[in-house]
C-alpha cells in the first residue's frame, strides 16, 4: 500500500513558543506607550484636576465683603461684570439683605454661588490678558473652586484671603477701591485688598 504523503511546515515542534512571547512582548511596550501618553496628555490632566470632590460639608448665606480704608464693600454683579458696590444706605452693621451662599466642599475648597443667577464665582480667560473673575454656570470645577489662604480680622469679623485653584489668583478689590471698582484676580500677596470676609452668615 503505498504511503501517505506529508507536507513539512518547516517549522520545528515548539517554534511557535518565541513567535508568541515575542508578539506579547511588542504588544506589552506599545499598551504601555499608550497609557503613558494618555496620563501625560493635557486632556487626562485637566480631567484629573477636575476630579475635585462634591459633596457639601456647609452652607452659609452671606454677602461677600472686602474692606477699603475701614469701608466695606460689597460684591455684586454689575456693568455686565462683578464690581463691588456700597453697602445699602443704614447697613453699616452688614444686616442687610444676602446675595450669596458660601458653600463648603468636602476637602476644604468653596464654591460661591450668587443666588439670584444661580451662577457660581469663577475664574474665566481673558483674551485680553489675565484670568478675569465672572459668574458662569456652576459644573464645580477647578475655574470654581477657591481656597481659603491664612486668616485675619477685619471689623470684627474674620476675613483671609481666597485663592481660585484654577488661575491660582486671589479675589482682589481692584481699582482705586471706591464704590463701583472692578473685582479682580491677582497674584495673592496678603494686600489688604485681597482681604475678604463673610457678613449676614447664617
Amino acid at each position: 500500500m503505498p504511503r501517505h504523503l506529508t507536507t513539512s511546515s518547516g517549522r520545528t515542534r515548539g517554534s511557535w513558543t518565541p513567535r508568541l512571547a515575542g508578539i506579547g512582548a511588542v504588544v506589552l511596550v506599545a499598551s504601555g506607550g499608550v497609557v503613558a501618553y494618555l496620563i501625560t496628555s493635557p486632556a487626562h490632566a485637566a480631567r484629573h484636576i477636575e476630579q475635585l470632590p462634591t459633596k457639601v460639608a456647609s452652607v452659609q448665606t452671606v454677602g461677600i465683603v472686602a474692606q477699603q480704608q475701614g469701608r466695606a464693600r460689597l460684591l455684586r454683579p454689575a456693568g455686565g461684570g462683578l464690581r463691588w458696590a456700597s453697602l445699602p444706605p443704614g447697613d453699616d452693621e452688614g444686616q442687610g439683605n444676602p446675595q450669596w451662599t458660601a458653600d463648603t466642599m468636602a476637602g476644604g475648597t468653596m464654591v460661591f454661588i450668587y443666588v439670584p443667577s444661580g451662577q457660581c464665582l469663577a475664574s474665566v480667560r481673558h483674551k485680553h490678558g489675565g484670568p478675569r473673575v465672572a459668574l458662569r454656570r456652576c459644573d464645580l470645577g477647578a475655574a470654581q473652586r477657591w481656597q481659603q489662604l491664612g486668616q485675619a480680622q477685619a471689623s470684627q469679623r474674620p476675613s483671609g484671603q481666597y485663592r481660585n485653584l484654577a488661575s491660582g489668583r486671589c479675589l482682589t478689590l481692584g481699582g482705586t477701591g471706591q464704590p463701583g471698582s472692578p473685582a479682580a484676580l491677582a497674584r495673592c500677596t496678603g494686600t489688604a485688598s485681597q482681604l475678604i470676609s463673610f457678613w449676614w452668615g447664617a
